[in-house]
């Protein structure tokens, strides 16, 4: 293969890659701008207190608009506990009131959850889909955002390359 050859592979590569994640970028804006506005707010998991069902690192889509009293024996929800967010499964309910527990703790959520304290029904899960999300909130993961956001611009702003031809010979210049 001849160098330009090989050249204009990696810009065709590059290009494709650009493409992807543009793409990719744009569904999962247009994705979390809808979860939002339907009151599903994604959250993740930080302790292994509900694994194997839902591992650590995992993004949990909680939908707040499902009402308390329409939460029964057996569904995950979310609910704050001091100025943590947790996410629990319902063990019995009792008056409006929610018995939780972690499916890998041993025992019973010391508080019951009441109305005030519950934030939503968990309705969706993605494992291990927060590893990209913690990473995105490290300095390493801000820089390297950053850096892919310029790339995918000076990638999607490059001249085109066109061949014109000029006294019989071929030239290529920039657009």
């Amino acid at each position: 293969m001849k160098p330009h050859s090989v050249l204009r592979a990696a810009k065709e590569l590059l290009k494709g890659a650009a493409s992807f994640l543009s793409t990719l970028f744009i569904i999962t804006a247009l994705t979390v701008t809808g979860c939002y506005l339907f009151k599903i707010k994604p959250y993740v998991v930080m302790t292994g207190s509900m694994e194997p069902a839902i591992p650590v690192s995992s993004i949990c889509f909680v939908n707040e608009t499902v009402p308390a009293d329409r939460i029964k024996t057996g569904d995950v929800i979310a609910f704050r506990s001091g100025e943590m967010l947790v996410t629990h499964r319902v063990t019995a309910v009792n008056e409006g009131r929610f018995t939780t527990k972690g499916d890998a703790n041993d025992t019973e959520d010391a508080a019951p959850v009441t109305a005030e304290n519950y934030i939503g029904k968990t309705v969706l899960t993605i494992p291990k889909a927060g590893i990209v999300i913690r990473f995105l909130h490290t300095i390493w993961g801000k820089i390297t955002a950053g850096a892919v956001i310029v790339m995918l611009i000076a990638v999607s702003f490059k001249p085109k390359e066109r061949s014109k031809e000029w006294n019989g010979q071929t030239s290529k210049e920039s657009l």
